[in-house]
């Protein structure tokens, strides 16, 4: 495959050989043979051109215009006509390539399910099939959810103004508004998530091919499956919260009605407006409503775990093209030319590009999604020494508690996952001997020794292993503060079961 190095070679050998005007612009070789649409003259000397490198010959240089907001992709002074290029035979199949687009298309269509990324297109392998509609169901599936989440939102809310506000009952709005915020996020990120997939693509057809290797596991497999354990073990944790809910309000119910020598039927009724009376402060009390109510509810938490899974993801399969460049140098650490090394800083260039265009756009969702994070394994843990009623609410608790540090853990690492594989591939660079020592291994040295590579919360901070440990202090510190405002609270026991 050509460089840029090489391809700059090419054209400024290409440009030497050809004759010029009296204002010094490049004039073709062969224009008689070419159709006179097809002038090689620049009309202006700062005229650009995107070009990328795709396919895997030599001599061959594909001109592509990105139709859109540019990408960080090289930038030539020349018109299309001047590259003589060799089209392939064959079109890709990215069915078979084992590529980020197709690794997250399942996950992203369960995510569309739950209005979350309405992008047409998501579930074709190629993803020039990508594209954004307002005009489309996913989009008014996304407007249906943001106008039902509002209404209980807004009925917790009036129910706060009403009792009074404190730092365990805040957690329904808290929960409500950052379900809101990541479904909006989603949603703005939709327009431009075709451009940035096939932007990645692009970047990933270097690595899909020799001389890179695939690791032991598939980057579809380590994608989906975790995505998929997330998503079990949060559908889990929600149907623990619903029986825990069911059997406490039954238990209540039945031992408070032979308290008072009555007969008692637990309805369906009875149990939507226990658990949400204040939803039922402003709508009526039916059981089409209790249902929506319980819909609706649970696809709060379905949104509210899939800004981790969609974090983790992402970095999976970044992480993944660092662990390659990384294998390729371990491979070849004791006869690794000079040209081998320009192009192996030229592809960690590429990667490092991607890893900026992506942190662009998904910093925002980041930064939720660790406040997020923080807020509930506060809130869970100032719960810990609360005494309980049920033993089903002491399962239901721990699982949720266990959960919830679990998937806050996995994801941080997962993310921080990029900055490690970047520094190992640093690590094996420095071992590599005198004898194969050049110029490309000390800029290529230089080149990880001075960027920070990882993903960022708006650039406020970075999402390594460092920062784990440093969120894992600040909760410590908080919730030593928070236990000992709570304390009066903790000293007066349950309240009477049937008042």
């Amino acid at each position: 495959m050509l460089n840029r190095n090489k391809l700059r070679e090419i054209l400024m050998k290409y440009q030497m050989g050809m004759p010029r005007n009296d204002v010094g612009q490049t004039v073709g070789k062969f224009d008689k043979d070419r159709d006179p649409k097809a002038s090689t003259i620049l009309k202006s000397p700062n005229e650009k051109l995107v070009v990328e490198n795709i396919e895997d010959t030599n001599n061959v240089v594909k001109a592509v215009e990105l139709i859109g907001r540019r990408t960080p992709i090289e930038y030539f002074t020349y018109n299309e006509e001047d590259f003589k290029y060799i089209k392939p035979k064959e079109h890709t199949d990215y069915s078979k390539l084992d590529i980020f687009h197709r690794a997250i298309s399942p996950i992203l269509i369960v995510g569309q399910c739950f209005s979350l990324l309405p992008v047409l297109g998501v579930g074709h392998p190629n993803p020039r099939h990508l594209h954004f509609s307002f005009k489309s169901i996913p989009v008014l599936i996304t407007l249906i959810f943001l106008i039902a989440s509002s209404s209980l939102n807004l009925a917790t809310m009036k129910y706060l103004a009403k009792i009074g506000v404190n730092a365990k009952n805040l957690v329904g709005v808290v929960f409500f508004t950052c379900v809101q915020s990541s479904t909006i996020l989603f949603f703005a990120l939709a327009p431009r998530w075709p451009r940035l997939i096939r932007y990645w693509t692009r970047t990933e057809m270097i690595f899909v091919r020799k001389p890179y290797e695939m690791p032991k596991r598939h980057l579809s497999s380590r994608v989906r499956r975790a995505a998929f354990a997330i998503i079990i073990l949060s559908a889990t944790e929600h149907m623990l919260y619903l029986i825990s809910a069911v059997i406490s309000q039954y238990r209540k119910a039945s031992f408070c009605a032979s308290v008072n020598n009555e007969t008692y039927h637990f309805t369906f009724n009875d149990f939507t407006y226990k658990n949400y009376d204040y939803v039922f402060e402003v709508y009526p009390n039916t059981k089409f409503v209790g249902g929506l109510i319980l819909v609706i509810n649970f696809f709060c938490t379905f949104v509210w775990n899939f800004m981790d899974i969609f974090i983790m993801m992402v970095g999976k399969g970044i992480a993944y093209r660092f662990e390659q460049i990384k294998m390729r140098i371990n491979k070849l650490l004791d006869k690794i030319p000079e040209a081998v090394f320009m192009d192996i800083r030229d592809h960690y260039i590429k990667l490092i590009e991607l890893l900026e265009y992506v942190d662009e756009d998904l910093s925002g969702i980041i930064l939720l999604s660790c406040a997020n994070n923080l807020y509930f394994v506060c809130y869970q843990l100032l719960n810990i020494f609360n005494k309980l009623r049920w033993p089903i609410n002491y399962v239901y608790f721990w699982f949720s508690l266990l959960f919830l540090i679990g998937r806050t853990a996995f994801v941080f690492l997962t993310a921080a996952s990029i900055n490690d594989e970047a520094k190992d591939a640093l690590n094996v660079l420095r071992r590599v001997p005198a004898t194969t020592w050049c110029v490309e291994v000390e800029r290529l040295i230089f080149q990880m020794t001075t960027s920070t590579v990882a993903l960022s919360g708006k650039k406020f901070y970075f999402l390594t292993r460092r920062l784990l440990f440093g969120m894992a202090g600040t909760i410590v510190t908080y919730e030593l503060v928070l236990l000992q405002f709570d304390e009066p609270n903790r000293s007066k026991g349950l309240p009477d079961l049937c008042t």
